[in-house]
């Protein structure tokens, strides 16, 4: 399995994430250990967001199935805030997939990204620098702080398990460790089935074998903060165990490893492309990141799909829909719309539409840089609305209209080609 983020998620959350949540720069007396760590991981993220200049984030998970690696993951994260630029490189294994390296980099004027699969260094450059922003505090987010109140009134009295320690030199350590008799019937509940739903909404991927009599064994973990109160480096683990649909007992374990380095020292460094295999495209795009088409005339010529019905159990192509885009700028696109069907299935062309178009692109109010809507007058003389979003990276264009009730409309629409 990949080492996916919404089962990290499930895992912190149900089985131990609300206690290793948030921390610290409080007065002991007045805040227990639970308190102080989450006020800890606040200021953490409030510094990292707002405050410090560079910093380096080495993230690891590891997944084991009675003691056997299932998956692993690393990410090495280095972040510039003055220059809004980053650099990711992370490496990923598991039992299905084997192993796979992606590299990234970003800053206002240019995109990069790489995989271990594909030796081609993707690279998407802006003509104008746009809006970056490398980090954000999600303390900040509306939803988060419901969140945080839905996360203390489960933990309720575990909170007492939450030890700190604070040290003369000014620094802090964080631990905690909970068993399977102190976790409340609710937790293991809420975690029982949000791992089955995961399991079977994802059997394509390598994932717990867990079906019944699910529970959560134990929650430990460590946290280290720095005489500045920030975040040094957090260990977690949590352990589950239950059976798989044949009976046989699994002893799951998660282990998260998260360092924050060289604060203020980080070096983030665009990649040499000199000598690689380059695919790059150039987009136009404001300072608040509003990006228009690049070259938009690539766009100008015969595009088309299928009209496809179900025939004494077989699917027949029985005609084709056509956009001819004739006329397109930054401002812009126009062209025609019509459909063509074969001999024979006259009869499924009652609703058939024929039109032209003029359709002014969307400005930054309406959201979709790449999107245009228009009013046409259709075949029974009704005015109606068109819709078309122009994909540069599939070179496809996405159209659609209100053709009414009980009509399929395939909205995808393929360059025709030579």
């Amino acid at each position: 399995m990949k080492m996916k983020k919404k089962t990290t998620m499930i895992l912190s959350f149900a089985l131990g994430g609300m206690i290793f949540a948030t921390t610290a720069l409080a007065d002991i007396a007045s805040k227990d250990g639970y308190d102080q760590f989450k006020d800890t991981i606040k200021y953490t993220a409030e510094q990292c967001s707002e405050t410090l200049d560079t910093y380096t984030v080495d993230s690891s998970f590891v997944l084991k199935d009675n003691g056997k690696i299932l998956s692993s993951e690393n990410q090495i994260a280095k972040i510039d805030i003055r220059r809004n630029a980053q650099e990711n490189t992370s490496t990923r294994e598991d039992i299905v997939n084997g192993k796979s390296m992606y590299l990234t980099y970003s800053d206002p004027t240019i995109m990069i990204r790489q995989n271990s699969s594909d030796p081609i260094f993707y690279v998407t450059e802006y003509t104008k620098p746009r809006k970056n922003d490398t980090v954000k505090n999600p303390f900040k987010e509306d939803r988060v702080e419901d969140a945080e109140k839905v996360i203390d009134a489960f933990v309720g009295s575990l909170r007492d398990q939450v030890i700190v320690k604070e040290n003369t030199d000014g620094t802090k350590n964080f631990t905690g460790t909970i068993s399977e008799v102190q976790i409340p019937t609710v937790v293991n509940a809420i975690a029982s089935y949000a791992l089955k739903q995961e399991t079977a909404n994802n059997s394509s991927q390598v994932m717990m074998p867990l079906a019944k009599d699910i529970y959560i064994k134990e929650v430990h973990g460590i946290a280290n903060v720095n005489t500045d109160g920030l975040l040094e480096d957090i260990l977690g683990t949590a352990t589950i165990v239950g059976l798989d649909k044949e009976g046989n007992s699994h002893e799951i374990t998660l282990e998260a490893l998260i360092k924050f380095s060289d604060i203020n020292s980080t070096v983030v460094t665009k990649p040499d492309l000199t000598g690689q295999k380059v695919k790059k495209q150039v987009i136009t795009a404001d300072s608040d990141g509003f990006q228009s088409i690049s070259n938009p005339e690539k766009f100008i010529g015969r595009f088309n799909n299928d009209i496809i019905i179900e025939d004494k159990g077989k699917y027949v192509k029985i005609g084709e829909r056509i956009i001819e885009i004739t006329e397109i700028d930054s401002n812009h696109v126009a062209g025609k719309y019509y459909e063509k069907y074969k001999p024979g299935f006259e009869d499924k062309a009652v609703q058939k539409e024929e039109f032209d178009f003029d359709a002014p692109f969307n400005n930054k109010e309406n959201g979709d840089p790449h999107g245009a809507e228009a009013e046409i007058t259709n075949n029974a003389g009704g005015k109606t609305q068109i819709h078309l979003h122009l994909d540069e990276q599939l070179g496809k264009i996405h159209f659609s209209f209100d053709r009414g009730s009980g009509n399929y409309f395939d909205s995808s629409f393929s360059p025709v080609l030579e």
